[in-house]
Order: C-alpha cells, then sequence, then structure tokens
C-alpha cells in the first residue's frame, strides 16, 4: 500500500491539478500518523498488574497505556482540500478503521448512549465498543453547535483515545475556536484541551479554494417572491419528477413532516417546515437518505432574528452535500446576501462553509454525479 504522500502525487497528476505544497505538507504529516499506526501497541503499567496476572500474561485493560498523540485534527477554511486529504489517508491504510461525518458520528454515539442508560460510565462503554471495531475513526467536519454534543465530547473523546483509537478528524475552525460562544462553554474547554494536547493540530489553510475549480452555474437557484417561486417549483417539480402526490405528510424520524409534494425519489417542502420547526440533525440524514432531489422554497433572509432557523438550514445543506442531495431553492434574494451576521453569536464560521457548498451544489459538476450512500 503506498504511502499518503505517494497517493497524493498520483492522484493530483491523474486530475490534471498543480500540487499544492501546504497539501503536501499535510500528505506528509498523515504518512508520519501512519507509520505510527501501524507499529502501535500498548504500554503495560506493571504497577496495576496482579502477581497471578504478571504470571499468566493476562494484561487487563486497566493496565494498558497508549503513547500520544493519537490522532490529527486538520483545520482550514472551506474548500482547501481537508476532506480529499483525509479520505487519501483512509483509503490507504490497513487497519481496521471507520469513515464517518460528523453529525452521523454523534447520532450513533447518542444511539449507543440510550443502549447503556443506567451504567456508570456509559461513554466509556460506547468507546470500548468502537474499539472493536476500529482502529481509525475518521470523522469529518468537525463543528460543535449543539449543546447536547458539548457537553459530551470531552469524556468521548478521552475514552475513545484510551482505548487505543486513533482519532482523525477534519474541521474549518481551530481548536481554540470551536463551540465559541456557545452555551455553556466552560464545560466544553476540556475537549478542546484534549484535541490540543493529544492530537497533532495541523492547519491546512491554502490561498485557493478547490471546490471553485471547474464548476458551471446550472439553474437551481429562484430568486423571486413566494407566490413566484410556487409557479415556478409547480412546472419545474412536474417535470422532474412526473406523476407526484401532495400535499403529504411523512413521518421522519419519528417527526410529522409536512410535504408539498413526492415523487420519483424527489420531495418538495418548505424552508418553514425543515427550519423554523425544531428539526434535529438526524431528521435531515433521514430526508437525504429517502430522496435525490429536494426542493426548497420560502427561503427568507436569515436575518438576527432566525439564527435558530440558520443553524438548521446549515446542519441541512450539510447533511444533503454529505450524501450528494440535489437541492432546488427558491428564495427572496440571492446566495450572496442571504445571511446576516449577527455579532458575537453569528454562525460566521458556519455559513461561510454553507454558502461554499451550496455554490458547488449548483454546479454540472455536482448535478452530474451519483448520490452517495450515508
Amino acid at each position: 500500500m503506498s504511502t499518503i504522500k505517494e497517493a497524493y502525487l498520483k492522484e493530483i497528476e491523474t486530475r490534471g491539478y498543480n500540487i499544492d505544497p501546504i497539501q503536501l505538507r499535510v500528505a506528509e504529516e498523515y504518512d508520519r500518523l501512519k507509520v505510527k499506526i501501524e507499529n502501535d501497541a500498548p504500554i503495560v503499567d506493571q504497577r496495576k498488574l496482579s502477581f497471578f496476572q504478571k504470571l499468566t500474561k493476562k494484561v487487563p485493560d486497566q493496565a494498558k497505556q497508549y503513547a500520544d498523540p493519537r490522532g490529527i485534527y486538520i483545520y482550514g477554511r472551506v474548500g482547501r482540500g481537508k476532506t480529499f486529504l483525509m479520505d487519501l489517508f483512509y483509503h490507504n491504510i490497513n487497519v481496521p478503521k471507520i469513515r464517518n461525518h460528523y453529525y452521523h458520528f454523534m447520532q450513533d454515539v447518542h444511539n449507543e448512549l440510550r443502549s447503556f442508560q443506567g451504567e456508570s460510565d456509559p461513554l466509556k462503554l460506547v468507546a470500548k465498543r468502537y474499539a472493536e471495531k476500529c482502529k481509525v475513526l475518521c470523522i469529518d467536519e468537525f463543528h460543535v453547535i449543539d449543546i447536547t454534543d458539548a457537553m459530551i465530547l470531552y469524556r468521548l473523546l478521552e475514552s475513545l483515545l484510551d482505548e487505543g483509537i486513533f482519532f482523525i478528524t477534519t474541521s474549518n475552525r481551530e481548536p481554540d475556536e470551536l463551540y465559541k460562544n456557545g452555551l455553556q462553554r466552560d464545560k466544553f474547554l476540556p475537549a478542546i484541551e484534549i484535541i490540543k494536547k493529544r492530537l497533532v493540530s495541523v492547519p491546512l489553510d491554502s490561498d485557493k479554494d478547490y471546490r471553485m475549480r471547474h464548476l458551471e452555474s446550472a439553474d437551481v437557484w429562484f430568486t423571486g417572491s413566494v407566490d413566484a417561486q410556487i409557479a415556478h417549483f409547480e412546472q419545474a417539480f412536474d417535470e422532474l419528477a412526473g406523476h407526484s402526490q401532495g400535499p403529504i405528510t411523512r413521518d421522519v424520524n419519528g417527526h410529522a413532516f409536512e410535504m408539498l409534494k413526492v415523487g420519483n425519489d424527489a420531495t418538495w417542502f418548505t424552508f418553514k417546515e425543515a427550519c423554523a420547526k425544531p428539526r434535529a440533525s438526524q431528521d435531515f440524514i433521514q430526508l437525504a437518505a429517502d430522496y435525490n432531489t429536494v426542493f426548497l422554497s420560502g427561503v427568507p433572509i436569515l436575518n438576527r432574528d432566525r439564527q435558530n432557523e440558520a443553524r438548521r438550514f446549515v446542519i441541512m445543506i450539510d447533511e444533503f452535500y454529505d450524501q450528494g442531495v440535489k437541492i432546488i431553492i427558491g428564495a427572496e434574494t440571492n446566495l450572496a446576501e442571504l445571511y446576516e451576521t449577527k455579532g458575537t453569536n453569528a454562525l460566521d464560521f458556519e455559513f461561510d462553509r454553507t454558502v461554499s457548498r451550496l455554490i458547488e451544489m449548483q454546479s454540472e459538476t455536482y448535478l452530474h454525479q451519483p448520490k452517495r450512500q450515508a
């Protein structure tokens, strides 16, 4: 199996791109981690072994320790190649491994926690379950905006690393900027410290946004009044889906979801239905799994009075992008003017990524690619 640097150079040559020296240095950092993973073994604390255990050479888990660093935290602006490089690493390491998006990962963690209700340390048990399945855990788009996640991430990360798992993740924020201005952030700060102390933090901030390469804009963003959007979508949806039904109410992750039309792996619903109600990331994961194409109408300007709606919009677009869902949007303004900052609690970092993704999702390149599996 090739080194990550070799895989990077080969992929760049195949695609006809120029070598980015910053990406190349990150690939070399991945190679150092790869060597460590391939030679990793627990350190046994002899003080924690009984005479019988020393005699039989049976080492209990509590006597095992693993040397740091135990992973990489790659951070930088959108479109710089963080996911591209992590995927190269993932496909060129031959150990048990899992690769997931942050939202899916946290959904799995919460599902596991429910199965360990009543246990004294359920997060430790979740980590042990992951350790049974993987040595390397790759999590894309690590950005914390949910207080429920924030409150458990320190113990979760600590437990995963203590179990000998290597944690590899990408983020648009440097560690100290994670969950900035979030509720009860002081309780999240230990998670930042464990990232800084036990992972290698590597900036990837090339001057070029590679998502903008070879993109051709497609007509999937319609600007106009709500009435004009409806008139436009009525015709466009029927042309795409053919026979359709609606309005219809469907169960999405245990919640009622009103859809204006459904047909041929496509659905049409409003911004109000998707983002003005208390939706969770699991709802959008389910929608992305169920439909190839989404028509979203009634998108307003996301001003200071719509911060919660903007947050759900960010989560929804992240999930649709991650699964390759095609989205046609009807909005009252153009994309550049969609979001108004709020100040210290604004979603500036998150929405920058959302804008970048929406630009890519309007491209012919994106629209012609097959849907990805969750």
